[in-house]
This record gives structure tokens, sequence and C-alpha cells, in this order.
């Protein structure tokens, strides 16, 4: 079974619609979302492998952390 995180879906959705491209993001841009330790981490990370098994949507994973993914 996939599990969703909303907080980790809100906070990709609000940086796609920025269009804004990250290699990982930093403690400031996580302050004031309900993350948890381990969604923190890995978009601290940029872990793609990682945020799609914490429940973030394939789709703005890729939006967000397009530069990482091979051409």
């Amino acid at each position: 079974m996939i599990r969703t995180s909303y907080a980790l879906n809100k906070i990709l959705t609000a940086l796609a619609r920025q269009h804004t491209m990250k290699d990982k993001l930093t403690d400031d841009e996580l302050v004031g979302h309900d993350l948890s330790d381990e969604e923190r981490e890995a978009l601290k990370a940029g872990d793609i492998t990682g945020l799609y098994h914490l429940g973030a949507n394939p789709y703005l994973i890729r939006r967000v952390f397009r530069s990482r993914f091979p051409i």
C-alpha cells in the first residue's frame, strides 16, 4: 500500500507553483511545515526515492527536483 503525506505534498505543490527547481531544500524553506523527521531529512537531502516512499506525489517530485533526473 502506498502512503500519502498531505504536508509533504503541500510543500512540493507550493514549490512547483513557483516553477522552482531544487536539488535539495534548506531548513529555512521547511519552517512552518508540519513534516515528520523522515520527510524533513528526505527534502533536505533531495532524496527522490525516499520522498516517493514517504508518500510524495511522483509528479510533484519530478516538477521540483527535475534537475536531478537524467534527460
